[in-house]
């Protein structure tokens, strides 16, 4: 199947998104997240974005999104504006395929336009695939936080990737 290039989300792909996005939960590689989202609280992120400067991409398959990426502030003070994070999540019906690649790519031409000069991918460290993406793209690790999270019992180390564009 052929998947449409990144382009920028609606609000219309809101369920698409969050679909994705509670898809990732259970398996403890992408969020720190324990219990699927609701659409409302979906909608508030959505809204309380700037999507100028923290666009949220999407792509689809047959009228379907089938992966979603976006730029958040690393922090909400005014001085980190040139900073920020990105996240890729990829249905598991894309997975394998490459898509994340491309809507990693499409996130990281848009940095200029969005006023984004250092990027921060928090990985867990457990996620070697998302590890490599990032990596494949420039990526190298900033830091790490040992067990930062608890997965059900697991605790998990996170791995803090970044990025500066030249």
């Amino acid at each position: 199947m052929t998947h449409s290039a990144p382009r920028p989300a609606t609000r219309a792909d809101l369920p698409g998104i969050l679909a994705i996005y509670n898809a990732s939960i259970p398996a403890h590689m992408s969020t720190a997240d324990l219990t699927p989202q609701q659409l409302p609280a979906r909608q508030a992120w959505w809204d309380q974005r700037d999507h100028a400067t923290r666009p949220v991409l999407a792509m689809e398959e047959s009228g379907r999104v089938i992966a979603w990426g976006a730029f958040t502030n690393f922090k909400d003070r005014a001085a980190y504006a040139p900073t920020a994070e990105v996240s890729v999540y990829v249905d598991p019906s894309a997975v394998g395929r490459g898509v994340g690649r491309v809507m990693l790519d499409a996130l990281l031409a848009r940095t200029t336009e969005c006023g984004i000069d250092r990027i921060i991918a928090l990985c867990f460290a457990h996620n070697e695939a998302s590890v490599r993406l990032f990596g494949s793209r420039g990526f190298t690790e900033w830091g790490r936080i040992p067990d930062a999270c608890d997965m059900d019992g697991v605790r998990r180390t996170v791995v803090m990737l970044g990025k500066v564009m030249q």
